[in-house]
């Protein structure tokens, strides 16, 4: 990908400060313009496998609750969804880049 999603902003939604929230918010919204991009050229089908059904989007949500203030989220619930996001965001990436070369991304 030509704008990757785990890039050094990335790495700091684990950030305890705006820092951390601001850099989910940017990710999240950088997940949903992937998908968009992806449901436009290949259809609803191909952002549910591209994109893990998802679970992407909602473990950066997660993060975002948690540095609003969620009772229910402490911070290791923030290192559980940050890292599975990672990961899952990693995979996709290199699914983009193997098998959706043509979008640019």
């Amino acid at each position: 990908m030509k704008n990757p999603l785990v890039d050094h902003l990335w790495s700091k939604i684990t950030e305890r400060s705006e820092l951390g929230l601001g850099a989910a918010k940017v990710k999240l919204e950088e997940v949903e313009h992937i998908s968009q991009k992806i449901a436009q050229t290949d259809g609803a089908d191909v952002v549910r496998n591209v994109m893990d059904d998802g679970m992407i989007k909602q473990a950066l949500e997660r993060c975002i609750e948690f540095h609003q203030g969620a009772d229910h989220l402490n911070h290791l619930d923030l290192h559980i969804y940050y890292r599975y996001a990672t990961e899952a965001a990693k995979k996709s990436e290199s699914i983009i880049d193997e098998e959706l070369d043509y979008l640019g991304l």
